[in-house]
Parts: structure tokens; sequence; C-alpha cells
């Protein structure tokens, strides 16, 4: 099977060998660009734990001056993967909500002490935790430690094998993966199109509007590899 994986570096290449390792020719085609822009100075006054969405937020602190700092702080993510980054740059006393924005608030309202939480998350990104924390009274203060950028394009080769009808199966990771997706896509002939596969029904739903989306069972590469591979 020919796929095209489409989430941003790091993870794109990572997921590619995966799916190389299954025997698979894989395209890397990220859709996003990933830009770290974590501030240097961070104020960690009053702040009694962090919540993280992405494991693009925890690379973003990589080689930061007060990693040491935020390291001793309660972690609570979105999710395992997030989870496991953050252990392995450091972090010891790690949560994870295993869902969505509303189950990491849950985790939050459950676990927490008195002071903030301070939120790293990306400039443009969905969710609302913290509407879901401001209505539970718990302060949270957002920082954005990285943005990401819609490609303009894919590069020629990738067209060309879509317009050719050679990619079997596309996977899309993320809403705003699939919304740059569909943008690209948008114009290919409908037969040309390859199998849609999202993580989500969430973040398949953009790519509704070119043909038939499925989704995995459970919002992670375990499921999504499952749904989009059990036709091989």
């Amino acid at each position: 099977m020919r796929i095209l994986v489409t989430r941003p570096y790091p993870h794109c290449a990572r997921t590619a060998a995966r799916l190389r390792d299954m025997g698979h020719e894989v395209i890397e085609a990220p859709a996003l660009d990933i830009v770290r822009r974590a501030p240097d100075e961070i104020d960690l006054g009053g702040v009694d734990a962090l919540a993280i969405t992405s494991s693009q937020a925890i690379g973003a602190l990589v080689g930061h001056r007060q990693l040491p700092e935020l390291a001793r702080l309660a972690v609570y993510t979105v999710g395992a993967r997030t989870a496991a980054a953050a252990r392995e740059l450091g972090f010891t006393s790690v949560l994870s909500a295993d869902g969505d924005a509303r189950d990491l608030s849950r985790l939050i309202e459950a676990c927490h002490g008195s002071g903030d939480i301070l939120y790293f998350g990306a400039r443009d990104r969905s969710g609302d935790l913290e509407k879901h924390l401001a209505a539970a009274g718990i302060g949270c203060r957002l920082i954005e430690v990285y943005q990401a950028d819609p490609v303009a394009s894919w590069p020629h080769e990738v067209n060309e094998a879509l317009v050719k009808g050679e990619i079997d199966i596309l996977l899309a990771y993320s809403t705003r993966s699939a919304e740059v997706c569909a943008n690209l896509l948008r114009g290919l002939a409908p037969a040309m199109l390859p199998r849609m596969v999202a993580l989500s029904a969430k973040a398949g739903a953009p790519l509704t509007a070119l043909g038939p989306v499925e989704w995995a069972e459970t919002p992670d590469e375990e499921a999504l590899f499952l749904r989009a591979l059990n036709r091989c």
C-alpha cells in the first residue's frame, strides 16, 4: 500500500518509519510546518501545574533555560503520547487524561492544587481548555509556545502521485491538517482521491466535503492504523 502521511515533523517521520517497517510504501507530506515560539522568560509565580495538549508543545520546551524548574511541576496532558514525550524530557509527575480537552479539564479539576494552571499551547488551537477551566473556577494562563503554519503546496512528486491515482490512503491526524489537505486536494478528480482515514471524526470533518472519510474507533495511532490497514 502507498500511504500519504500528513502530520507535521518530527512525528511524520516517526509514523512513516512505523509504516515502512510494516512493509508499506510511505510518502511524507506534512500539511503543517511547526514553528517554535516559546518565550525566553516564563513567569512561574503562583503556578501549581502545567497543562499540555500536544507533544509539539513539549518539543518547544527542549533546551529552554527554565526546563529544570518546569520539570519539577506536575504536568497534565491530553493523551498518552504527550505524556510519554513529557517524561522523556524529564518531567516526573505526569498524568494523562487519555481523551480530549474536556477530559483534560476534568482531570485537572479532580487533581489540581490551589495555584494556577500554566497551559502551553499553540497559536491556533481548538478544544477550549481555558474556557472549561474558567467555568470550574480554576485559573489558567496560556502561553503560546508554537504555531502550526499551513503549507502552500505539496512537493511536485506528491501531486503527481495523486493525479495518477497512485496514493492508496491519506492519513489525517488533526482538524487543521485535514483543512489544509482538503484545500490541497480540491480539484482532484474524485476517482483519483485516496481513501481518507482520520484520527477521529472531528479530525476528519474538513475532508468530508471531498468524499467519504473513515476514522479510528479511538483517537490514537494504533486504532488509526487498524482502521486504515484493515483492507490490506
